[in-house]
């Protein structure tokens, strides 16, 4: 036989175990990271219910996650001290023992947060006990695959960081996979059984990667990395490990911040978490593959332009209102930020002996940045200041700032986006009139100056001393500001133009994020002679059609509906916000100008506490409760309106806000609904400005029986489910991206 033909026999021979070893760690290494980014949403939509459906609860969840992360390598760190083979039979027990405590399941749990209240230390706790081992263990399976792969026989065995893109492609699909086809197709109880048998698979996985490492090969490795040791000089320096930390803790406090701003300005829902996250996973994906999509000098250029962005649309600066546009120039100012340091991290990694240690600080650095965002700064900023804050500080770890060299590309950059930001303030000014802010707008025109200037300290300090400025430059004045687990709130008074003849009225707002929570006129002494404002002219027809005599309130606001009153009416006020009692009794008259001894407020999640008080039947419901700009999902199932239905007299209604930006709940409450044995009557309010409306929808559920007369005689229209119409929302099912 000729020898090339020899040579091609075991070229042949060799490259398909090559292939072949590559396709089981690739696959064990994508199923794991799939498996915890899956769980990510999976856990959080769970959550929800039990901690009122605030997007904080969330915040904590991935900061909870990210310390998980930060356990498993550190785990992955200590067992590398063994030999290979002992290193990933370690982690296969570990894996076997998380597995007996599957499935998932929060509401096991739910007892420590009825008996702890709803805050970040106990959400945290609940989800410790519930995920905390299958996580933990989920979380050594990366770094210790990748150190099995090099005892193998594959011809890149001494290289395999290629292996953490496909690890970071299998956590993409994984993420994406819930809001796009977990979520729409399976129940939340199905989703456990099936993610607990696909965690099962990845033992046995493991247990195949680890056939395929060779005792000699292991030995080879062991002796290559003991001869490393030796022979190489590298050093791991204290400053490479806290340059390490640092390229990780600002994109991952940068996720938490991106996360918050777009779910407290629209739906605090699985479909928002993701985005963020996966475009977070997206950009280690492409910092860390062997080909570079993007130039890393363009990336050091886009930067500062991205903070500037940044900061445009998050600080009390803002030129325009929430909307998925301003929600899409966050996410990619967020992307470019992320790739770039991401970018430079993965530039910085060591060889492969350091891995689990570079790992561990990748992780610690994450930990840091998500815990900074979800545990300490809402004790620092009364508003989501550190968003802003912590993107301004990222470009100390741009190489441009640590040359303090100039660049005109930067410059060239920076003054298109200055320009379109211009237009956009004139046109502004143009079609509204309205001069107010414009100072605070030409204040980015010295931001960009400073941020793209010779002098990096002093840009960095010019910036904050702007940033603060203009927290407290706002055409109103603020009353009260506050920030705790349920959100950011802001009371200010604003005067009102009527028109030419008639003198301006000053309304105080209350706002919630982005969302109005109540409106007062000051010039109205007693609040009980107050006509209709802001939402609730369609629910004061809906009052007077069915005169209710105890009427339940869900979501207190500014208190507005208690002055909808008339003899013998009393209410029962629920309230997950303690704070939200304090500012309608501080800020705002309609509790002390109608409020009678009858009345009560109960503190807490308004369906868990209803659900305790099995005596009391109500002639009216009125839901009211917000989260970001969205209904609480909780409180709109088939299981929340029955339990509604059970407390409601015999010809009790139920009265629901749905006014939302983002979301069209039409279609699918007359499906909830029905299920209940309730018929669905529907009215849409347009803006007012001269009676000070909002515009808002409300619907009101009667019984099938009832008589819808005197609604369909002011306007309101009957609601029948369609054949289209969304599957019907349970406590185990729903399904944002149907009401898009």
């Amino acid at each position: 036989m000729p020898p090339q033909a020899d040579a091609g026999r075991l070229s042949s021979k060799t490259t398909l175990p090559h292939h072949l070893t590559l396709l089981v760690f690739a696959v064990s290494l994508f199923l794991s990271a799939s498996l915890m980014f899956a769980v990510q949403p999976m856990v959080g939509k769970m959550l929800l219910p039990l901690a009122g459906g605030t997007p904080a609860s969330w915040i904590v969840a991935m900061a909870f996650f990210q310390i998980a992360l930060l356990m498993g390598y550190m785990l992955a760190w200590m067992m590398s001290r063994f030999h290979i083979r002992t290193h990933t039979l370690l982690l296969i027990g570990l894996l076997g023992l998380a597995f007996i405590s599957l499935p998932v399941s929060i509401a096991d749990y739910a007892g420590i947060l009825e008996q702890g209240g709803i805050a970040p230390n106990t959400v945290f706790v609940v989800l410790l006990f519930a995920v905390g081992l299958p996580f933990t263990a989920l979380s050594t399976v990366s770094s210790t695959l990748q150190r099995l792969f090099t005892a193998t026989a594959h011809k890149d065995a001494q290289d395999p960081y290629f292996l953490y893109a496909a690890s970071n492609a299998g956590s993409l699909i994984g993420l994406l996979s819930y809001p796009l086809l977990i979520e729409p197709l399976f129940t939340l109880h199905d989703q456990s059984a099936y993610w607990r048998i696909l965690y099962g698979g990845l033992i046995i996985m493991c247990l195949i990667c680890l056939r395929f490492a060779d005792s000699k090969e292991e030995a080879v490795a062991e002796k290559k990395n003991k001869a490393a040791a030796k022979t190489d000089n590298e050093e791991i320096t204290w400053h490479q490990r806290t340059t390490w930390l640092l390229l990780a803790f600002f994109p991952s406090s940068l996720l938490m911040g991106t996360t918050m701003h777009i779910t407290m300005d629209m739906v605090s829902a699985p479909l928002l978490w993701v985005l963020p996250l996966g475009i977070y996973l997206i950009t280690h994906i492409m910092a860390f593959a062997k080909r570079r999509l993007i130039p890393e000098n363009f990336l050091h250029m886009a930067h500062p332009v991205a903070v500037v962005m940044i900061i445009m649309l998050s600080t009390k600066m803002r030129l325009v209102p929430p909307s998925w546009t301003t929600a899409a120039l966050v996410l990619g100012a967020f992307f470019l930020i992320a790739l770039a340091l991401h970018t430079r991290l993965a530039a910085s990694r060591p060889h492969n002996k350091h891995l689990t240690q570079f790992y561990f600080f990748l992780a610690l650095g994450g930990a840091l940045g998500g815990s900074f965002n979800a545990f300490f700064a809402p004790l620092i900023f009364n508003s989501i200041l550190e968003f802003p804050l912590i993107a301004l500080l990222s470009c100390m770890m741009n190489p441009f700032f640590d040359s303090g060299r100039k660049n005109s590309k930067v410059i060239i950059a920076g003054c298109v986006l200055l320009g379109l930001h211009i237009m956009g303030s004139w046109a502004v000014m143009h079609f509204t009139g309205h001069l107010t802010g414009n100072f605070r707008h030409l204040l980015l025109i010295f931001i960009l100056a400073l941020i793209i200037g010779h002098h990096p300290k002093t840009a960095m300090l010019g910036c904050l001393a702007i940033m603060f400025i203009t927290q407290l430059t706002m055409p109103v004045k603020t009353l009260q500001e506050f920030r705790n687990f349920f959100g950011i709130a802001r009371i200010y008074d604003k005067p009102v133009p009527r028109g030419a003849a008639q003198a301006p009225v000053i309304l105080r707002h209350f706002m919630h994020g982005t969302t109005l929570h109540g409106l007062q006129r000051l010039d109205i002494s007693d609040q009980r002679n107050a006509p209709a404002i802001s939402y609730y002219g369609p629910l004061t027809t809906a009052i007077d059609a069915f005169h209710p005599r105890h009427v339940a309130l869900l979501g207190l606001g500014a208190g507005t509906i208690r002055c909808y009153d008339a003899p013998g009416r009393y209410y029962t006020m629920y309230e997950i916000d303690p704070d939200v009692v304090v500012i309608a009794a501080q800020y705002f008259d309609y509790l002390n100008d109608c409020s009678t001894d009858k009345d009560r407020i109960i503190i807490g999640d308004g369906r868990l506490e209803m659900q305790k008080r099995v005596d009391d039947r109500y002639d009216m419901i009125i839901m009211d409760a917000f989260t970001s700009d969205n209904v609480p999902v909780h409180l709109i199932t088939e299981e929340a309106f029955a339990l509604y239905r059970r407390r409601l007299t015999k010809n009790g209604v139920i009265a629901v806000h749905i006014s939302n930006r983002y979301l069209d709940f039409k279609p699918l409450i007359p499906v909830i609904a029905a299920r209940a044995g309730l018929k669905t009557l529907y009215y849409s309010q347009p803006a007012d400005s001269e009676s000070f409306q909002v515009a808002s929808q409300w619907v009101v559920l009667i019984p099938q029986d009832g008589d819808a007369a005197p609604l369909l005689q002011k306007g309101w229209k009957l609601l029948i489910p369609q054949k289209n119409a969304p599957r019907s929302w349970t406590d185990d099912y729903s399904n944002i991206l149907s009401l898009l």
